[in-house]
């Protein structure tokens, strides 16, 4: 071979490995760019993530259904749907010294429980469990722009001590804990799990008092009694003892304060379950609807009062 055609040939080499090595670096660079951010709908503070649970990301044809409406209806919001696995190293990276120390004590529905609470103090953003489906878009929420944090009453009234144990609430003046929303580093969610963790060592063992809507709705009543002088203590104390005995507290679709927090109370009738606790004092096209599919609690009664009926799924 002559030496014209060995330098003919090694140009060529050269030339198409530097064209092979400027696509390869191409290709990294494209690989490395961020993925574009979703655009962000809802309430400001609010990260427009939607997180849901299961045990594996295998879900029934159900659970599908109603995941597929967080999805459709927020199709620029991001999903992240978490199996046992990865909330598991969830809790593990962040929260070490407060609910990782008792994980193992924990059963699949209080784990579930805490991963709530857990992931919007972390991350932020909108929870539903997975028989949840959602009625309008977060953007067309009923909530003020500023709020950082959305919570939902479960009745629409505060319930007589014989009604709360016949529907078996916790609480006369609960908060459902199948939808929340928050800003990262709420106080309300923080202080949740802490009540949880002093729970475990007081051996309480029913679960909606431990880590469900019983210690979530404790959590919200304290900050709402932290709020201001108009919606605190006083306000609470008239209402046990006066005329207005049987009313909320604070009444829903509200804003109430504390520090730079701001939490939006959704009326009952905007989060109801089907036939629901709502009552007619505390109306709300609904924007959520809870089926309980593969609910863990029992049917235990069937309550009419004048203006309130109560159904136990």
């Amino acid at each position: 071979m002559s030496h014209r055609s060995l330098l003919v040939r090694l140009i060529l080499l050269t030339t198409l490995a530097a064209k092979c090595c400027s696509q390869s670096v191409s290709l990294l660079q494209t690989l490395a760019d961020p993925i574009p951010h979703s655009v962000h709908v809802g309430p400001t503070g609010i990260p427009c993530v939607i997180h849901q649970t299961w045990k594996t990301h295998q879900l029934s044809d159900q659970q599908f259904s109603c995941m597929n409406t967080w999805k459709s209806k927020n199709p620029t919001c991001e999903h992240r749907l978490w199996n046992d696995t990865e909330i598991e190293a969830l809790c593990r990276e962040k929260s070490p010294g407060l609910i990782w120390p008792i994980w193992d004590g924990l059963s699949p529905v209080e784990r579930a429980d805490v991963f709530r609470y857990l992931v919007l103090w972390d991350q932020g953003g909108y929870y539903a469990d997975l028989d949840v489906q959602c009625r309008k878009p977060v953007s067309e929420f009923p909530v003020p722009n500023d709020v950082n944090m959305i919570v939902g009453y479960e009745a629409g009234r505060r319930l007589e001590e014989t009604d709360r144990e016949k529907v078996d609430f916790s609480r006369v003046e609960q908060f459902e804990n199948w939808f929340l929303a928050s800003a990262p580093a709420n106080p309300v969610l923080l202080r949740t799990l802490e009540i949880i963790r002093q729970k475990f060592l007081w051996k309480v063992q029913k679960t909606i008092d431990f880590t469900g809507p019983g210690t979530f709705s404790d959590a919200v009543h304290e900050f709402l009694a932290n709020c201001s002088e108009e919606h605190g203590i006083p306000v609470e104390v008239s209402r046990r003892t006066g005329k207005d005995t049987g009313m909320l507290s604070f009444p829903s679709e509200s804003k109430y304060q504390f520090g730079e927090w701001k939490a939006w109370l959704l009326a009952s009738g905007r989060v109801a379950s089907p036939g629901g606790y709502a009552s007619g004092a505390d109306p709300g096209e609904k924007v959520l609807e809870h089926r309980f599919f593969g609910t863990w609690k029992k049917v235990t009664a069937l309550i009419a009062t004048t203006d309130f009926v109560l159904v136990s799924k």
